[in-house]
């Protein structure tokens, strides 16, 4: 391009110096001579063309070559004259570019020419360019062409061997990949390698390897491709583990794998193909397989399994070391087949052994149990089993078997039946029914005392016979609970009436427990059934004398709550009827003493004043009752309720002699609980009102109400639950106190510390306290010290 470039600029130069020194002839035929002169020489084929016959102006000596005419064959001729067969190709372009002016790149144009005596396909890379006259029409075509025709079949010979070798990867039964370049950009991917990979191409091609697979970078793969890629040595490893990433999750697989660098030209390593075996079927089968020998192996160690293979042609028999072993020898002791028959006991092998094997011969299966004596003459017992295997016309040819020690079994099934006697002779001789089922519950024993009793034949009982003797109203119920038992494994208990051979029902108590084995399986129900007829019925009349007394305790209940309601109405009322006589004493006195004063005695007045001060008394006692009564038989109507409101409203009702004492009260946050709301608000008034009360002379009242929680576990006293977490609400004075021996009392009715002349009061503000904290389930405490004041606390419990 950069040749046709300059021919063409100086083309347009000697044609510009051809018109601006039109004057000057010899100097535009010298240019002229000039262009020629180096299109002549130029390293690239040039032609040019005038008209739109393409008459061949000038080529020069390599435009020449390439097309394998001399300059008289093609030179001032028509083109395609001295070039026919490249009409069809080139005219239509050359013909497009003389009409539109406009140049024509071609690139590895193909065309067919005939030179060197025959036909040759040819590949060219050119340029048509227009040249123009003074009227800025084209008149020709300017021809630069370059012969690419050995790279062309370079190139395609290439390609047909990058797609030879795609299809030989991509047909190949094993997996196989290519690699490109450090990043391990995956360039190819067979169906294989697809289907270990769990991928489809398009979602892997193109990318690098450790994109695609981000799992393989904790793994050895990536650090063995890059130092075949570094090192360009080939890689082999036969069952890798390799675990891959995919639908279905994590996977793994075992890989016979090589690794092999692909080489440019030059030498260098360009990529890498990996080519994969997957043999995880192979590895896991073999796993496989050696996990069934060792299983079969410990099977056989562990049950002490002898195994042996008889050639019945030539009963040469194959043993392992453990049938020697139970023979009485060393286990490297090679035993032959008439040996181990001499050594069986007499009786057994003429009655068992021999016709075990004339009948294995015929059927195939051998199997017998039988004693064998040891050199030091010991008995002992084994079981022999094995399968005979016949040729096509049904020849047994060899007996494949097994044999184990017995003796032991037969020893513990000797000792059973032996202890089974004893059962039985134990179990007949006692007057308690007793009888045994097997492990699906079906009776199939039964002692002398049950035959006896039922009056029926031992087979009659063990065809379910010895349902019919159960009472009809307890029979489903029976049935029920044994079948139960028998399914849930667990031990059956039930009371029943059993019938009499005189027809006549008794009521007995039945118990039965499972007998299991070794392994926990239930082989049997071991049951007795005890005559409990008498107690029964003195339970019976027990229980009718019970009922009888719970009916008057309830007669003499109800009486009772008509009793206390009645004292309740009455103490209502007396306490009202009380209040109404108080108040006219109490004003007839305030009368006296407002209008009579003058004419009463000194002792007169004192009187009077006496009489009014007992007369408040009586009236706050009333009250205090009634409160108690309240208290006491109050519904317990719980609504949930913010304390810190309850406190105020108590120090708002006793704010007059808040203010007159000069008391100070403090308090953290209270808790919201459900709880009756009136009583609360009486708790806290009564516990305050006492703080204010039982002051210290020349001290100001200070009274701290607090709140948390607390375990139960330490809490001072006998009637918590020390399981249980408790809310608690203190209040601490700084008083009088108290003497701590005295913290019990002070809690209880008209109890009182102090003489009424030091302290006015009831004595049941605290037994109120008490009883409205017992009502909400709760406990209150006290703790004193002379002098130093005083702190009642409230636990109450936090519900679960």
């Amino acid at each position: 391009m950069k040749q046709v470039d300059k021919l063409k600029n100086l083309h347009q130069h000697t044609s510009q110096s051809s018109a601006l020194h039109d004057n000057s002839v010899d100097h535009a035929q010298d240019s002229e001579s000039k262009f020629r002169d180096t299109v002549k020489q130029a390293p690239v084929g040039m032609a040019i063309l005038r008209g739109e016959d393409f008459f061949v102006e000038m080529a020069n000596d390599t435009y020449l070559n390439i097309v394998d005419r001399t300059e008289e064959e093609l030179v001032g001729k028509s083109l395609f004259i001295g070039l026919p067969e490249v009409r069809s190709y080139v005219e239509p372009i050359l013909l497009d570019v003389l009409h539109t002016g406009v140049a024509y790149h071609g690139n590895e144009f193909e065309v067919t020419l005939r030179r060197f005596g025959e036909a040759q396909q040819c590949y060219f890379n050119f340029v048509y360019q227009p040249l123009f006259d003074d009227s800025d029409t084209a008149s020709g075509v300017m021809v630069v062409a370059t012969e690419v025709t050995q790279q062309v079949l370079s190139k395609q010979a290439l390609q047909r061997s990058e797609n030879q070798f795609r299809n030989l990867v991509t047909q190949s039964q094993f997996a196989k990949a290519i690699f490109k370049g450090p990043d391990l950009v995956i360039s190819i991917a067979n169906e294989s390698m697809l289907n270990i990979w769990r991928r489809s191409l398009d979602e892997v091609v193109g990318k690098r390897l450790v994109d695609v697979f981000p799992e393989l970078s904790d793994q050895k793969f990536i650090a063995l491709l890059n130092d075949v890629y570094h090192h360009a040595e080939i890689y082999r490893e036969n069952e890798a583990v390799a675990f891959v990433d995919g639908p279905g999750g994590l996977k793994r697989h075992y890989l016979d794998f090589q690794y092999a660098p692909i080489f440019e030209v030059d030498g260098s390593v360009s990529g890498i193909m990996a080519s994969v075996n997957d043999v995880t079927d192979k590895v896991t089968l073999r796993q496989q397989f050696a996990e069934t020998a060792d299983r079969l192996s410990l099977a056989t160690d562990g049950t002490r399994l002898a195994t042996w293979d008889l050639n019945i042609q030539t009963r040469n028999v194959i043993h392992s070391g453990r049938l020697a072993v139970i023979f009485g020898y060393d286990e490297t002791e090679r035993l032959g087949h008439q040996q181990m028959r001499d050594q069986l006991h007499p009786e057994d092998r003429h009655t068992i052994v021999e016709p075990a094997f004339e009948a294995a011969l015929k059927t195939g299966v051998y199997y017998y149990e039988a004693r064998i004596i040891h050199r030091d003459q010991s008995v002992h017992w084994i079981r022999t089993q094995g399968k005979v295997l016949f040729d096509d016309d049904h020849i047994p040819q060899r007996m494949l078997g097994t044999m184990m020690d017995i003796t032991d079994r037969k020893e513990a099934e000797l000792a059973l039946k032996t202890s089974e006697g004893k059962f039985r002779t134990l179990a007949d001789s006692m007057p308690q029914f007793v009888w045994t089922s097997d492990n699906q519950g079906i009776l199939n024993y039964f002692n002398r005392s049950m035959i006896d009793y039922f009056g029926l034949a031992p087979e009659e009982l063990e065809m379910n016979g010895w349902i019919q003797t159960v009472h009809p109203d307890d029979r489903e119920e029976n049935m029920r609970l044994w079948m139960q038992s028998v399914k849930d494994g667990t031990d059956f208990q039930f009371e029943h009436r059993l019938k009499r051979a005189d027809g006549e029902y008794r009521w007995y108590k039945c118990r039965a427990t499972p007998q299991s084995n070794t392994d926990g399986t239930i082989e049997m129900w071991v049951g007795t059934s005890s005559d409990v007829h008498d107690n029964r019925l003195f339970i019976d009349q027990l229980e009718t004398k019970v009922q009888e007394r719970t009916q008057q305790l309830s007669v003499a209940n109800t009486e009772l709550v008509r009793t206390n309601m009645e004292l309740a109405q009455f103490a209502y009322v007396a306490s009202h009827d009380l209040q109404e006589p108080l108040r006219k004493i109490q004003t007839f006195a305030t009368r006296i003493l407002e209008t009579e004063i003058q004419h009463l005695s000194e002792r007169g007045k004192d009187y009077f004043q006496r009489m009014q001060a007992s007369s408040t008394r009586m009236q706050q006692l009333i009250v205090d009752l009634l409160a108690f009564s309240r208290a006491n038989a109050a519904e317990k109507h719980l609504e949930s309720a913010d304390l810190n409101l309850v406190l105020q409203n108590v120090k708002e009702q006793l704010s007059d002699i808040i203010q007159s004492e000069n008391a100070v009260i403090t308090s953290n946050v209270l808790p919201v609980r459900d709880v009756i709301v009136y009583q609360f608000e009486q708790l806290f008034m009564n516990l305050i009102a006492n703080a204010l009360k039982f002051v210290s002379p020349n001290r100001a009242p200070m009274i701290d109400v607090r709140a948390g929680e607390v375990e139960g576990a330490a809490i001072p006293l006998a009637e918590v639950d020390p399981t249980r977490k408790y809310q608690y609400i203190s209040f601490a004075d700084n008083g009088i106190g108290f003497d701590p021996q005295y913290k019990d009392r002070i809690f209880q009715v008209f109890q009182r510390l102090h003489n009424r002349s030091a302290y006015e009061g009831t004595g049941i503000g605290l037994a109120i306290c008490k009883k409205i904290v017992e009502n909400h389930r709760g406990l209150i405490d006290a703790v004193g010290k002379p002098g130093f004041g005083s702190t009642f606390i409230v636990y109450l419990p936090i519900e679960k």
